[in-house]
């Protein structure tokens, strides 16, 4: 079994011990009491989600300051409540008085470091990019930015995933699991690495889970987490056609044909390994710059078949916990969490009495001297202000 006298990992199972395992409780019940456990861990805690809304707020109120009367939107994984500890924060900027036809990235650039919003040698301008964009990271809260111009999709594509996470309320917990499991490999990115992004594999999870609603599948409340995971993986990294099928989650979901989409939209797209169709513009595959998608696709079938040998396995001679086996979390995510306590635990009494706030809201600062939260939600020796000063 998977490391089990190592038991300091705060994502296990609370009651775990040597004899927690192997006691007659199916090893898919373990997994799925695992996956739960560990979204209770990953996902922001209140201090995490106020810190990431605090730097939202400053930043915002830098990019107002420099084109004033734009409209500064969160978009992606912070926006839909499907962000790991370290994950970036998106931001698109809409100027209400006319439309940026040279989006001004080096303006940015310029100003994040004159203003000392961020070190210059976290400043990078990536204008190849197929929607150009400036990533940083934010001085004192050390939280890595992505920001884009102009573009409206990607708040369409994260209120279109709170819809899909109404319709699948397991879905959070699948994506999670898997978000990590493809930053442990360094295949959570495209731009650096060809790998996932977080809209790819939240689409790919939600077409996985349309595929089986179609099935008419159903699962035991007592392994069904598990049950997905594993039914995710053999999916994806056996059954599905890559070569002739594209990801889509439009209308009920299914399988589109590359070659149907190349005769009705052309040949520039639906050429890649892995194609995903774009819900909020079809025409558009999401999957076109993942150039190392195969070797994802590996990994998720040596994933399935690690995972069914133990599932399979006498339950009075399971060891230890199952989900270690393809989930880890490094430590120094874990020291990152704990100096992001440390430092900022006040940021949550400073803006709400009302306990934590739910998974996917977002905040919405006012440019006032009030504040409120809408509907929708490394080691250091930093001594934080009670506000982020930018």
């Amino acid at each position: 079994m998977c490391d089990a006298a190592n038991q300091a990992k705060p994502w296990r199972l609370a009651s775990f011990s040597m004899e927690s395992y192997g006691n007659g409780i199916p090893a898919l019940s373990l997994l799925h009491q695992e996956i739960e456990q560990f979204y209770n861990y990953i996902q922001s805690t209140a201090t995490e989600f106020y810190l990431r809304a605090e730097a939202v707020r400053c930043i915002e109120d830098v990019l107002v300051s420099i084109w004033p009367g734009a409209i500064v939107e969160v978009f992606g994984s912070f926006r839909t409540g499907l962000n790991l500890p370290l994950s970036d924060i998106d931001l698109v900027v809409q100027n209400r008085r006319s439309y940026w036809y040279n989006p001004p990235l080096h303006e940015l650039e310029s100003e994040l470091v004159a203003r000392g919003v961020a070190d210059p040698h976290t400043v990078n301008v990536v204008e190849t990019a197929a929607v150009p964009v400036v990533k940083f990271t934010e001085r004192v809260s050390q939280i890595k930015f992505d920001i884009s111009f102009n573009v409206g999709s990607g708040v369409k594509a994260a209120e279109l995933i709170k819809d899909f996470i109404r319709q699948f309320p397991d879905l959070p917990k699948l994506v999670m699991v898997l978000k990590q499991f493809l930053a442990m490999r360094g295949l959570n990115e495209v731009y650096r690495t060809g790998g996932i992004s977080s809209y790819a594999i939240t689409l790919m999870c939600i077409g996985f889970l349309q595929h089986q609603a179609q099935s008419n599948k159903k699962y035991n409340n007592t392994n069904r987490l598990g049950m997905l995971l594993l039914k995710f993986l053999e999916y994806y990294g056996r059954k599905f056609d890559f070569n002739k099928c594209v990801v889509s989650v439009l209308g009920n979901g299914g399988c589109h044909t590359k070659e149907h989409l190349r005769s009705t939209m052309g040949n520039y797209n639906w050429q890649s390994f892995l194609s995903i169709q774009d819900p909020i513009t079809p025409t558009n595959d999401i999957g076109r710059s993942s150039y190392a998608a195969v070797s994802v696709m590996q990994i998720f079938e040596a994933a399935f078949q690690k995972l069914s040998r133990l599932v399979d396995l006498d339950p009075t001679k399971i060891t230890g916990p199952i989900l270690d086996c393809i989930v880890d979390v490094p430590q120094q995510v874990i020291n990152h969490r704990q100096w992001v306590h440390f430092n900022f635990h006040h940021l949550v009494s400073s803006a709400s009495s009302s306990g934590p706030p739910s998974p996917g809201k977002i905040l919405k600062r006012r440019r006032s001297t009030t504040s409120t939260v809408e509907d929708e939600q490394s080691d250091g020796n930093v001594n934080a202000p009670n506000m982020l000063e930018c």
